[in-house]
């Protein structure tokens, strides 16, 4: 496998790995990402220390 096809190959993933990040991101932000304990932690998590952070900044 040459260095370049496998470079494109990792940048493509990284691409598509950004895009879940940001749509993800949404779904906590709209309290669309389920009930479960994990997906309440993430949402307390994003509310209480990601948001301050971007309005401070």
């Amino acid at each position: 496998m040459k260095h370049r096809s496998l470079h494109q190959r990792h940048k493509e993933h990284n691409q598509r790995v950004s895009e879940f990040h940001k749509k993800h991101a949404r779904q906590i932000a709209n309290g669309e990402n389920g009930n479960g304990w994990l997906a309440r932690l993430e949402r307390t998590f994003f509310n209480k220390v990601l948001v301050p952070l971007k309005v401070v900044k």
